[in-house]
């Protein structure tokens, strides 16, 4: 099958690139043609792919005028290619298919401060999605979290039946428990200068204030237990208030990490109150790590939560104190109940598999292409 994927980078900078190399991967593996509609591609892919590309030039400085180029220049190329079925992953608006790995647009841009919100690229990022999902060019909207499908019908009114959940793949035999983990936790806390006897919270965030951090602060003096923060360096003020109800002794900084799994084999739990979040990659991961999460509901990765179960859902997490609450009931549980709660956090990522992942997209293109199924 003659497949085109469309999007203005394919190099390794984040979760959506990096799924969209391995997607790439995939189908070539399966024996599929590629094409390749983007701006900047990965040293070799065109040649490991056996791919053609299709190059957009795009101006350098305005990334305003490069979102609006690559748009039209993606439109007419797509118009153009003779291919069974066309996928979009960005801020286009003409392909068969498009997924929405970052969820609703519309909805985060509310949680921007005002002047982001204004800002002429967020007011052209609204103006593409509101015509992607209400012009009629795409066939199926494919999304990672039933939340954002709600979300999106909400907002634009597109119509219900277009969308198909096909949630991310998890590479399970990377991210799975440690049968080391007192030797693990003990070398990573040797380097934070931390006890390991202590409960450990992972918080990976590189947006702390989307991600919920200042709840977490606000309340941790009140929790035994300590924080790794993973990510972003602190702010300012955030090092001013850790300073100032005397966190130093439990909370920990770590740079981001290209490789997480050792961070989440040696945690206890994982918390995540965030704002909002598609369905956020470190919560599956850490799940497949065996790491019972504390997930805000609102991120679309609560499709998988069974709260109490195989992990707990922040009913308020912009509340510390209802943040609080769900901590303590964490700790409450001990070793016993935590390690219950990771073997069936663990068990709900085994059957997200590439494999299956990939034959959900397939199903989908044979909707919209049956000739080619």
């Amino acid at each position: 099958m003659r497949i085109a994927l469309i999007y203005h980078q394919f190099v390794p900078r984040g979760g959506l690139e990096g799924y969209l190399l391995e997607f790439a991967a995939r189908l070539h593996a399966a024996g599929h043609d590629l094409h390749l509609v983007g701006s900047e591609m990965k040293e070799g892919l065109e040649r490991n792919l056996d791919a053609t590309i299709h190059h957009v030039p795009l101006v350098k400085g305005s990334s305003l005028l490069r979102l609006w180029q690559f748009e039209q220049s993606a439109r007419r190329i797509e118009s153009e290619l003779d291919v069974d079925v066309s996928i979009g992953f960005g801020r286009t608006t003409s392909h068969d298919l498009h997924r929405a790995g970052g969820g609703c647009h519309a909805v985060y841009s509310r949680l921007l401060p005002w002047w982001k919100r204004l800002a002429p690229k967020n007011l052209l990022e609204l103006q593409l999605e509101q015509e992607l999902y209400t012009k009629g060019d795409t066939k199926r909207f494919i999304v990672n979290s039933s939340q954002v499908a709600a979300q999106i019908h909400q907002h634009y009114g597109t119509d219900e039946s277009l969308f198909r959940v096909i949630h991310t793949a998890v590479d399970t035999d990377r991210f799975q428990p440690s049968f080391r983990k007192e030797i693990l936790r003990e070398k990573v806390c040797d380097l934070l200068k931390t006890d390991p006897k202590r409960p450990v919270f992972l918080f990976v965030s590189l947006s702390h204030r989307r991600k919920g951090l200042d709840v977490l602060l606000d309340m941790w003096a009140d929790v035994d237990a300590d924080l790794w923060i993973v990510g972003k360096p602190l702010s300012y003020l955030d090092e001013v208030i850790i300073k100032a109800r005397r966190l130093q002794g439990k909370v920990r900084t770590i740079s981001p990490q290209a490789d997480m799994s050792g961070l989440y084999q040696a945690a206890d739990w994982f918390i995540h109150p965030t704002l909002y979040d598609a369905c956020a990659n470190t919560v599956l991961q850490s799940m497949a790590s065996g790491v019972p999460g504390l997930i805000s509901v609102n991120d679309g990765a609560i499709d998988f939560i069974r709260d109490g179960e195989n992990g707990f859902l922040l009913k308020e997490p912009t509340n510390p104190a209802s943040v609080l609450e769900v901590v303590k009931r964490a700790l409450a549980m001990g070793d016993e109940g935590r390690e219950r709660l990771g073997q069936a956090a663990r068990e709900t990522m085994v059957p997200l598999t590439w494999e299956a992942h990939l034959h959900k997209w397939l199903d989908v293109i044979a909707e919209v292409a049956p000739e080619t199924a």
